[in-house]
């Protein structure tokens, strides 16, 4: 077997940990996987796979090449820690701004370990960074999510924590190329997506992209906005939403993830597979992607990097096509 291609995933047994595991399981037959949970379960029973119990604020990833961290983001500077001691390549999938901030300021360490670690590499943050870095930003970039779910009981793929606070919590933006702190749950906006999207009311939230773009690209302007229902949001905060994430029959949706760069717009489209949600796979194949990546040398950088810095644009484009989704 060979030891680039050994990969841990924390929180592996999780909602989007089980997709980042299936996709590292098909994408090679060499790559090696621990599934390594606080409550594991086997997830495919394969010698190339093994499960393991582990607990995110304690553990020893030694013997990867890579770790890719699906745990909920409080827990990202104690993994990223453990694999600076242990010599292991970092990968996650996000840390809600504030953390991200926090985990930045281990850029040096990390590149004197000689090791990479990329923040927030799911689909926004992870694809829309990539998106933008596409486009070379000079002024500005808007983010926006929309979703359409033709399950008549739709469920929802996420850490009902993470929902939370993203809508809480008090969102991030930049303007006249300072950051300010604004109201949550505020700057409704009713914004029109391809088909079978089309009409989506989003709405700001707290977000990483906007703790990195606008260093990365020196930008006056940034902001992201994500669709919600608003029945969904109010349910939300009256804590009327369980803390797993539901899952309601096979999955029927389709989310499309946009960046708006100085006028210019991408698009990255996506939509259910099998049992797998929109979500699902926008979210869970963007950080196995990476991580195959990094333990090939495809990206050779060092240090705690956002996606926009150290993701190859057109390989990535080419790794999303091959699993569905489309740039356009």
């Amino acid at each position: 077997m060979n030891a680039t291609r050994k990969f841990l995933v924390l929180g592996g047994c999780g909602a989007i940990g089980r997709v980042v595991v299936r996709d590292l399981f098909d994408s090679h037959r060499q790559n090696q996987i621990t599934v390594a949970d606080f409550r594991p379960v086997e997830l495919i029973r394969s010698p190339r796979v093994r499960t393991v119990f582990a607990d995110a604020r304690n553990f020893d990833p030694s013997g990867h090449a890579v770790l890719i961290n699906c745990t909920q983001h409080n827990f990202n500077l104690h993994v990223m820690r453990a694999a600076l001691r242990a010599g292991v390549h970092y990968v996650d999938l996000g840390g809600l701004f504030s953390w991200t901030r926090r985990q930045l300021k281990l850029h040096r360490q990390f590149q004197r370990a000689g090791l990479t670690a990329i923040l927030g590499m799911g689909c926004a943050p992870g694809i829309t960074n990539v998106m933008a870095a596409a486009l070379l930003p000079k002024h500005s970039v808007k983010i926006r999510v929309g979703t359409k779910d033709f399950n008549p009981a739709p469920g929802f793929p996420y850490s009902a924590q993470t929902i939370r606070e993203e809508l809480t919590l008090t969102a991030w933006i930049v303007s006249a190329g300072k950051f300010k702190e604004v109201k949550p749950r505020t700057g409704w906006e009713r914004v029109k997506f391809p088909p079978p999207v089309g009409w989506q009311w989003l709405v700001r939230t707290r977000h990483s992209e906007v703790a990195t773009m606008p260093v990365t690209f020196k930008l006056r302007q940034c902001d992201f906005k994500v669709g919600f229902d608003r029945q969904f949001v109010r349910d939300v905060i009256a804590g009327k939403i369980p803390n797993q994430p539901v899952s309601r029959g096979k999955p029927d949706d389709y989310e499309i993830a946009r960046v708006v760069v100085d006028g210019k717009i991408l698009d990255c489209h996506a939509h259910s597979r099998g049992h797998m949600s929109a979500g699902d796979i926008d979210t869970g194949c963007p950080p196995s992607i990476v991580a195959q990546m990094i333990a090939t040398g495809q990206i050779s950088q060092r240090g705690v990097l956002p996606p926009e810095v150290a993701v190859p644009v057109e390989p990535f484009f080419r790794e999303l096509r091959k699993r569905g989704m489309v740039i356009k």
